[in-house]
């Protein structure tokens, strides 16, 4: 959901309700009474206490009759197909605001008893037979109706809203269930986003003269006279807060639908609109989706709903509401040439938010950063779509917004979800500093890996069309990258505040080129920050520059290569370029939720003057390396050293300066490596005591089909599971010298390059076994692990 002039429309409410000539005392009691049900509520811990524990959700058939040119009321019938979670269940309970109220219960075709029904409060319990066997399919069909209460949040336009549109002379109604609304308008499992339907009916009878919008793919218009009833059919999982219906007398654009073609598959692609807002603008605006959707897919997966369609529906509230398959947007998001970034947001949401959907609203930056952050890729990768707007001037606003000193009160995590308005209000940590989260994170792993991830993690079996918490995605993002994210992750979603590299220096050194890198931080408890830093180096005359990307790790700079991150045991690195150069530019393109200042100082020479270079390949089973050293640097010793966890090295090689003292290139062959990735260095120990040592180079082994390898081993934070061969899908079991299973992962696609990294957190230190088993033939792999404290 994205919320346009959001702080105007909160502002503009509150001086409503304060206007006591202009509200009545009813409706001010109505709106307080609703705020202390939401708090009440949300209060609950989530999956625990609300209505619902006691099953799972497998279908809704939601029937409602609406008529937007009479009263606000609505009337209808849910049957809900539902599983129990718990043994001998004796009744079922949905959440239903208090206005509206039960008409019958129906339970295997039969009326329940008045006695067996409870309508008290917000709650709708239903006693049933006993149920005796967890797992049980059973249904229930309730039919209600009444007058859905006032959402008193954002200028009461959410919730059941009955409004009007153009100049006043048009009815109309829609619905805007995020976060927990949709008890108000419907009996539902309402107050949780992680009990999805695995699929879903809306059928909404209404004057001949409206159109329904809903979830799905349209099934039927029928009926003739003054009523219709259309039917939508939407066979994917759905949240209820993503339930959506507006009826209105919309015009349909294009009259017939486009069609889109996602992944072989030709997708139906329309809009519902007002017939004002049906301009040639709108049109010429809205057409940009379908360059969108097609570049989204190629970048994040195939659009998740393609077998159903895609589009928009014109709505009050004012900005943009991911519903299912059908984005509730209002007229102002799409009626000028320069309106893009709304459309993109909540297409976008369509990945983030309704295929994998946050478990829990304090997880909403799952859902809503990476729908702000869709919005950069856009204008990175489907620029002719944003009118001038670029990658640059988008995160340029991002930053700004997230740098600002008014702007640092709350984390990207949200610790408090007592209603609406502490979950999106300020929209700024969510939306803006999310989105610069993910940005970071993307620097980080780099382009391969973040977009590997975020297709896997669109894929992942526990988590398309289910839910997913901040643990869900780093663990992704670990597994296609190799890096352990642990505090990274912390350090950005659990704090608040911004790092600063004020007093940063730089200087050259021949070809040597030196950068000193405090950190500080500013509006936070916490003191370090770790983070990517960007560092643009350049020459004016003749021009030439170069950009670097390093790794805080709690003040020791990491050199980034491929997976691997490289300590330069401080806070000072050193590159040898091709040139000099003459400026240093600190996030060249606004990519950090950090800033800096740097000054040239002299004094840096003497912190790293001599360099040790070292490179290498694969060749069969053998490294073929080659190293060398400044020419005239006075060495004691020349260790080539090599390591299988790139913690512990052993020397494999030594240079005698007695009988080699001129010599500065050198040559080895490591023969026969047998562990997945084998880590060298060079160790230069000086005639004054110094040791200078090369960067870290990662080899890997090419393994034979059926091999499985651990690394490193013993390990520490993180496990590296690789095979050898074509691609395979494999389970993972780990457990204990007693037999007891630690960790077991299932289905995990793993070979042609691709590892699976295991978070080893948790983890008490000692012996394990790894049971690596072959889904295809059901071969078992066993090896031994040792875990260091």
């Amino acid at each position: 959901m994205k919320n346009l002039f959001l702080l105007f429309l909160f502002l503009m409410f509150a001086t409503i309700v304060n206007a006591q000539n202009k509200v009545s005392t009813s409706r001010s009691q109505m709106i307080q009474s609703e705020m202390q049900r939401y708090q009440q509520k949300a209060n609950q811990p989530e999956g625990l206490l609300f209505n619902g524990d006691n099953y799972d959700v497998n279908y809704y058939r939601l029937s409602v009759r609406l008529n937007p040119d009479s009263n606000k009321y609505v009337k209808g019938s849910v049957t809900t197909y539902f599983t129990t979670t718990q043994s001998n269940v004796t009744d079922i309970a949905f959440d239903m605001a208090s206005p509206l109220f039960y008409t019958s219960v129906k339970y295997h075709g039969s009326n329940l008893a008045a006695g067996k029904i409870n309508n008290a409060g917000d709650n709708l319990t239903i006693t049933l037979p006993n149920i005796p066997v967890s797992g049980t399919l059973d249904s229930v069909t309730v039919f209600y109706q009444g007058v859905p209460p006032v959402v008193p949040f954002f200028g009461n336009g959410t919730g059941f809203v009955k409004a009007t549109h153009n100049g006043g002379a048009n009815n109309y109604i829609y619905t805007l269930s995020e976060p927990f609304s949709a008890f108000t308008w419907w009996p539902c499992k309402s107050m949780v986003a992680n009990d999805k339907a695995d699929s879903m009916d809306i059928i909404v009878s209404h004057p001949s003269g409206f159109k329904a919008a809903a979830n799905g793919a349209l099934l039927s218009v029928t009926g003739s006279g003054s009523y219709v009833t259309t039917t939508w059919k939407h066979r994917y999982p759905i949240s209820t807060y993503q339930v959506a219906i507006a009826v209105a007398n919309y015009d349909q654009y294009p009259a017939v639908a486009d069609t889109v073609l996602i992944g072989g598959t030709k997708m139906p692609y329309y809009n519902y609109l007002f017939p004002e807002s049906n301009t040639p603008t709108a049109r010429t605006v809205l057409d940009r989706t379908k360059l969108m959707l097609t570049t989204f897919s190629d970048l994040m997966g195939d659009y998740p709903f393609k077998n159903e369609k895609y589009g928009h529906y014109s709505f009050g509230f004012g900005g943009g509401m991911e519903h299912n398959t059908f984005s509730g947007m209002n007229p102002g998001t799409y009626d000028g040439l320069s309106d893009w970034s709304v459309i993109a947001h909540e297409l976008g949401h369509q990945w983030f938010g309704a295929n994998v959907t946050c478990g829990s609203w304090h997880d909403i930056w799952v859902n809503e950063s990476f729908a702000r952050y869709i919005e950069v890729l856009c204008a990175e990768f489907a620029p002719s779509v944003t009118n001038g707007s670029t990658k640059f001037s988008v995160l340029n606003n991002l930053k700004s917004s997230t740098m600002n000193s008014g702007n640092q009160a709350k984390a990207i995590y949200a610790y408090d979800t007592t209603d609406m308005d502490k979950i999106f209000n300020p929209s700024v940590y969510i939306y803006d500093r999310g989105a610069m989260f993910v940005n970071m994170l993307r620097v980080l792993v780099g382009d391969t890996a973040f977009f590997r991830g975020v297709k896997n993690y669109q894929t992942d079996p526990l988590l398309q069309g289910k839910n997913a918490y901040t643990d869900d995605v780093r663990r992704h993002m670990e597994a296609t990258s190799g890096y352990d994210l642990t505090e990274f992750f912390n350090d950005w979603i659990y704090n608040k505040g911004v790092a600063r590299y004020n007093g940063a220096k730089w200087n050259t050194s021949g070809s040597n080129t030196i950068l000193y890198l405090p950190q500080t931080t500013q509006y936070t408890t916490n003191s370090h920050f770790n983070m990517p830093l960007v560092i643009k180096l350049s020459r004016t005359s003749p021009t030439k520059d170069t950009t670097i990307i390093v790794y805080d790790d709690n003040g020791i700079i990491n050199y980034i290569n491929d997976g691997v991150l490289t300590s330069s045991g401080t806070n000072t690195v050193q590159f040898k370029l091709s040139f000099v150069p003459t400026t240093v530019t600190f996030d060249p393109g606004n990519d950090l939720i950090a800033s800096a200042i740097f000054t040239k100082d002299a004094g840096l020479m003497l912190l790293a003057t001599n360099t040790v270079e070292l490179t290498g390949k694969k060749e069969a089973n053998d490294a073929k390396l080659n190293y060398s050293i400044e020419q005239g640097m006075d060495y004691a010793s020349i260790n080539l050293e090599r390591s299988t966890d790139n913690i512990n090295f052993v020397a494999i090689n030594s240079i005698s300066p007695t009988a080699q003292l001129q010599e500065t290139q050198f040559n080895y062959i490591d023969n026969n490596i047998t562990a997945d990735i084998i880590y060298y260095r060079v160790k230069v120990t000086l005639r004054t005591g110094a040791i200078i040592y090369s960067k870290i180079l990662a080899l890997k082994a090419v393994l034979p089909a059926g091999y499985y390898s651990i690394s490193p081993n013993p390990a520490k934070n993180f496990i590296n599971i690789s095979a050898g061969g074509t691609s395979e899908v494999v389970n993972i079991i780990i457990y204990n010298t007693e037999g007891k299973v630690i960790k077991k992962l299932d289905r995990q696609r793993i070979g042609e390059a691709r590892q699976i990294v295991i978070s080893a957190k948790g983890m008490a230190a000692g012996n394990y076994f790894i049971d690596v088993i072959r889904e295809s033939t059901a071969q078992r792999i066993t090896k031994k692990l040792i875990l260091l404290p």
